[in-house]
């Protein structure tokens, strides 16, 4: 450097510098002073011959201009600038972070920036000069910001772009956010806890996939991720809710206790119909709330609380939105709570109830029965020994792949898969039982056993068939009294079957046709005595039971409003002209009749079913003659319109109907759109039960609330499509 300011000073005869030597100097300082807001521009356009401005070394009194910034030799410098504002501060240029040049103000150093460029950017610390002239074997290692932001590079160089290709996503970046969210989603679908993203598997998998990636700590996951997710499908949710037919929802509710913490929550499942086209319906259906509820289980406690959210929501829709009526099961609570909305009992439970009161009938034999299938499948279900044979038998014999399952207390079906798989597997059954005692207890069964469990499937099976067709997704209110009705004479019809005998007030033919192939696969063609003192049970429950929702106007006027079934599935006990009088002075009340549409032509009934109580409905139906006569208003007009199959989707009807009948469409929807069961939502609290697992019993009841939120909606969305985004 001395040398260079040596040469700098050479002087004439005269004691001053070479005129020649100060004009070429100056000249170079022009020169590249002009190219100074060039070059910057010739690097990022991808031209590798950057031209970077140096300090020259004209000391003062010089014949030139005093020197205002110290001389940077240091090659940090292709990677930052000096912050105008704060001469302390140099900016990255890759990330736009300022980072201190130290406290010295008289001897700033480049520590913190290599440190920077080592642990942000992983660039490790570059060697060589900023201002020296690249040898032909040197390397340049200058990279432009639009680099680090994904865009495409065009360097001169090969290794400026892989140093380009390593550098990893800023927080802003699209792949980054997208990653971002689809982890988030994961985390709520898969109910995986906050912190799978903190574990070393899965960070070395996304490290595999994408290395440009950096994973986001746990708690911007559930701070951040989650809540924003949560915020979205609450938007979806709140858009359709806005588009209710009639901005009328029916409620499905009830409550749940975690088993791994202290809280108790609060379980609402909306269900509506929206309108998505001048001429088109839909049902609906969303989990609204998961709340916590830590106060005493009083009834107007949850009325209370039920009536709050729904405030909430009504606010979010910025509409009013009315509750038509709230489904839950049969405790006293809840029923005390809904009666002055409108309850209706879950039918589901109420069956439960039947069949579970009929079994718990004090007899040896079923008794005996039930208690061996449950030692004979929790024996195979403990024993990997026993469940291996049970597979070698399986493939011997042809038999279906089946597990032996046990029952729970809380589902009465599952006593009916016991048995069904137990009879299924009877062959390999008995030869188990043959080659060593399963368990301490005895548990071989007998040939009459055998014979009292068919029969059982037999008096059983109409009610699984009316439990799962109430439990659909698509299944109304307006489906309970015809499955019922169809239900008690499959039943009645087993019991003359069995007796030989006819009674006048249960002599129905199509019944006892209907399910003539059900006593036909008996081997003895008739029920035992046993069997046969369940479905005597099994009826005496249902009359008792049942016969309230018979005789509810909601109910009745749900069926009478279902295309599929209209008035050919009431009970003898049903008036049915009084029912239409009933629906005429409410659509009346309700508001002012329309012009009746022309008279459709009937439809062709549809194909007899394979399940005996939609074999009886469908043999009613054809028997049912079809009395002609004037419609004198939207009631009339309707009854006389011709009839779908019921195969057929009774909101799909309706939505045809909204420009000729739009006062007895809205009215019908509301009926329609209201479930006639809660075990499918019930669901929820299997899902809530996952959440608040044992490793995470301390989870913040609103993330509990907002994962549930985001898995139940999601699945609702994918498996029924009811839900749509």
């Amino acid at each position: 450097m001395r040398r260079m300011r040596k040469e700098s000073r050479t002087t004439d005869s005269a004691g001053q510098p070479h005129n020649r030597t100060k004009m070429a100097i100056w000249t170079k300082l022009e020169i590249m002073s002009d190219t100074e807001g060039t070059s910057a521009e010739a690097g990022s356009s991808g031209n590798g011959s950057h031209l970077a401005l140096t300090e020259t070394n004209i000391a003062p009194g010089d014949g030139g201009p005093p020197t205002k910034k110290a001389k940077r030799t240091s090659v940090v410098w292709d990677f930052f600038t000096v912050c105008k504002n704060d001469k302390s501060k140099a900016i990255c240029k890759l990330c736009n972070t300022n980072i201190s040049r130290g406290k010295n103000s008289k001897h700033y150093n480049t520590t913190a920036q290599h440190n920077h460029l080592l642990f942000i950017h992983h660039i490790k610390k570059p060697t060589g000069s900023a201002t020296s002239s690249p040898s032909p074997g040197s390397i340049p290692i200058a990279i432009q910001l639009g680099d680090a932001k994904g865009s495409s590079a065009a360097s001169s160089s090969p290794v400026t772009a892989a140093f380009a290709a390593k550098q990893p996503f800023h927080a802003n970046h699209s792949r980054s956010q997208k990653i971002t969210e689809l982890i988030g989603k994961m985390i709520c679908t898969d109910l995986e806890p906050f912190s799978v993203v903190e574990r070393s598997g899965f960070k070395a998998l996304v490290a595999f996939l994408e290395p440009k990636y950096k994973i986001p700590p746990r708690q911007h996951f559930s701070r951040t991720v989650v809540p924003e997710l949560y915020e979205a499908m609450r938007g979806s949710l709140v858009r359709s809710l806005k588009a209710a037919y009639g901005s009328v929802i029916n409620l499905t509710t009830d409550l749940w206790t975690g088993n791994h913490n202290a809280h108790a929550y609060l379980c609402i499942t909306g269900h509506w119909c929206e309108r998505v086209a001048d001429s088109s319906v839909q049902r609906k259906v969303g989990l609204l709330n998961v709340g916590v509820l830590d106060i005493d289980h009083k009834a107007k406690d949850v009325l209370r609380c039920v009536k709050e959210k729904m405030r909430e929501w009504k606010a979010s829709v910025g509409q009013p939105v009315r509750v038509k009526f709230v489904v839950s099961d049969n405790a006293a609570i809840l029923v005390k709570a809904f009666s002055e909305i409108g309850h209706i009992p879950c039918v589901s439970h109420t069956l439960h109830l039947v069949v579970i009161k009929a079994l718990e009938q004090k007899d040896e034999m079923v008794t005996s029965l039930l208690s061996k299938a449950r030692r004979i499948s929790g024996y195979v279900h403990r024993s990997s020994k026993a469940n291996n044979r049970l597979h070698e038998l399986q493939t011997q014999l042809n038999l279906p792949q089946h597990t032996l399952t046990s029952d729970k207390k809380t589902k009465w079906n599952d006593t009916f898969y016991m048995l069904q798989w137990l009879v299924e597997q009877r062959r390999a059954v008995q030869i188990m039982a043959q080659e060593s005692n399963m368990g301490r207890a005895p548990t071989n069964i007998y040939p009459n056993e055998w014979k009292l469990a068919s029969d059982m499937l037999t008096v059983l099976s109409p009610f699984e068939e009316v439990t799962l067709a109430l439990s659909k997704p698509s299944a109304s209110i307006s489906e309970v009294i015809p499955l019922l009705h169809g239900l008690c004479a499959i039943v009645t019809s087993l019991l003359l079957g069995a007796n030989g005998e006819e009674s006048a007030e249960d002599s129905d033919q199509d019944a006892t046709e209907g399910h003539d192939h059900h006593r036909a696969a008996e081997s003895g063609g008739k029920l035992g005595e046993v069997a046969r003192k369940l479905a005597t049970n099994l009826r005496k429950e249902l009359q008792c039971r049942f016969e309230p929702i018979f005789a509810n106007s909601t109910f009745l006027l749900a069926t009478l409003l279902d295309p599929r079934y209209k008035t050919s599935y009431f009970p003898n006990s049903v008036d049915v002209d009084a029912l239409k009088d009933t629906l005429s002075h409410r659509m009346e009340r309700y508001c002012d009749p329309v012009a009746a549409p022309a008279r459709k032509a009937n439809e062709a009934p549809a194909a007899s079913s394979s399940t005996s109580v939609l074999s009886f409905l469908q043999k009613k139906k054809s028997a049912t003659p079809v009395k002609p006569q004037l419609p004198s208003s939207d009631v009339e007009a309707y009854l006389a319109d011709g009839d779908i199959n019921l195969t057929d989707d009774p909101v799909k009807y309706w939505s045809g109907k909204l420009q000729c009948w739009p006062n007895l469409t809205h009215f019908a929807m509301q009926h329609l759109s209201c479930p006639p069961t809660s075990v499918r939502y019930e669901r929820v609290f299997s899902t809530a039960g996952n959440v608040v697992s044992p490793q995470r019993a301390n989870l913040d009841p609103r993330h509990v609330e907002q994962l549930v939120f985001i898995k139940v909606n999601e699945d609702l969305k994918n498996s029924v499509g009811l839900v749509d985004q």
